[in-house]
């Protein structure tokens, strides 16, 4: 008969990453929509989409699959402390995005709904997200974070998640979300936020083994998540 730890180990803990990782993820989303929403007697930034980038409705996919990266990839992480810094990454990371959307309204045109198949897509698309918090881009934040921790933890992994980026983010602009260049704002934004996690995360290991004088946990190591006990 499995022991309570393994049923843990198996069943809950997942379940408890998946309720952090949603917590997270959907204040975050509920605070972007909160902005976008309250743009009212607002001077905004009015920017342009460079011509060269074409609108392309099929596209649609993949951006949306560019959320369900950011919500559902962390659950895979079962190194604790690996988990809890790529939660840290992303509020890092949201924390330097958010004021920029009220300090400088951004306003991005969108091109005349497209006919067919992808029509009720960006009819709904549109009237939820109105064109605004254009720069920068959060949508590619929490991508960019989960791949990087989750390929730290499965390195057969790294290559595969690295090319589903390279697929999946350019749609952002392909559907006229954002421009290439709030994309690599919100690329500069993860980065900043992976780098101070990471620098907590090592400073708790040192200060941890300090404190019990034995060599530092293999940085590979799957330990139960604080979250997960």
């Amino acid at each position: 008969m499995p022991s309570q730890d393994k049923i843990d180990a198996r069943f809950l803990a997942p379940l408890r990453r998946f309720a952090a990782v949603t917590a997270l993820s959907w204040a975050m989303m509920a605070l972007y929509m909160f902005i976008n929403r309250r743009q009212v007697g607002v001077t905004f930034i009015t920017v342009e989409m460079p011509p060269w980038v074409p609108f392309r409705p099929e596209f649609f996919l993949p951006y949306t699959s560019l959320l369900l990266l950011t919500w559902l990839l962390p659950v895979t992480l079962q190194n604790r402390d690996r988990f809890h810094a790529c939660l840290r990454a992303y509020l890092f990371s949201w924390l330097l995005v958010f004021p920029w959307w009220i300090l400088a309204p951004t306003l991005l045109h969108r091109p005349p709904l497209p006919d067919g198949l992808w029509a009720p897509a960006f009819a709904w698309l549109w009237k939820v997200d109105q064109p605004y918090n254009v720069a920068p881009c959060a949508h590619a934040v929490g991508p960019i974070i989960a791949v990087w921790f989750v390929a730290r933890e499965y390195p057969a992994w790294r290559w595969p998640l690295i090319a589903l980026l390279l697929v999946t983010l350019p749609s952002i602009a392909l559907v006229w979300q954002h421009r290439p260049i709030d994309i690599l704002l919100g690329a500069a934004a993860a980065a900043i936020g992976i780098a101070m996690a990471e620098t907590l995360a090592k400073k708790a290991r040192t200060r941890a083994t300090s404190l019990s004088g034995n060599d530092p946990r293999p940085e590979n190591a799957a330990t139960s998540s604080a979250i997960d006990a």
